[in-house]
């Protein structure tokens, strides 16, 4: 009865630790971000936690500041966020019955097309022959806010003269702060797309 009484009184204490505060963020534990009130450590700046690295105290920016990712510090002004597509690779036949992207057995004539966020227009890449494309324009610029709230709406398509494009594959992606940190994000899409990288560039327009 003594051991029952003593475990029982080891899982209450256990119980009981979680609920004492928040654990404790300090320059050792949080050497590449900022600590919150809360004692979380963000390692990708945004405007609800920006902040330099070693553990620093982060900071909200006011209404009409942004957190400069570069200087991570807040700033009066607006960030815009460049989306441009880079390279993909995408697979050599056509599932389900491993066709041939184009009759002559060329490889697939690739563009991406992309609804981003408030953006008036879709985008769209020039065609990119290979089963490796690559891009350096026919991206968007939006304002980062809205791209943190809204996805991105992606279709790699197969573009052919002659007959019906072939959608090589489509997905949506929500970006997040840590991609924009990283300044880019690197999407699979089942079956279809190996993969497909993202360039994510910012700008400011401080006031």
């Amino acid at each position: 009865m003594k051991t029952l009484g003593t475990l029982l009184f080891a899982l209450s204490f256990a119980l009981f630790l979680p609920s004492c505060g928040p654990s404790e963020c300090t320059p050792e534990n949080c050497a590449n971000g900022c600590c919150t009130a809360q004692a979380e450590c963000i390692r990708y700046p945004s405007d609800t936690a920006c902040g330099p690295g070693g553990g620093s105290a982060c900071e909200v920016c006011a209404d009409g500041n942004v957190c400069h990712l570069g200087k991570t510090v807040c700033i009066p002004g607006v960030m815009r966020t460049r989306v441009q597509p880079l390279e993909a690779s995408v697979v050599s036949f056509q599932p389900p019955d491993d066709e041939e992207w184009d009759s002559d057995g060329s490889p697939p004539d690739v563009v991406v097309e992309m609804r981003c966020p408030s953006a008036p227009e879709l985008s769209r890449t020039p065609e990119s022959t290979s089963f490796n494309p690559i891009w350096s324009t026919g991206g968007c610029e939006v304002i980062t806010s809205n791209l943190l709230k809204n996805p991105l709406e992606i279709a790699v398509i197969d573009v052919d003269p002659f007959t019906l494009d072939d959608t090589i594959g489509t997905i949506n992606y929500q970006v997040t702060p840590e991609d924009l940190n990283l300044g880019g994000v690197e999407l699979t899409i089942p079956e279809t797309v190996i993969s497909l990288y993202i360039d994510l560039s910012h700008t400011y327009s401080e006031m």
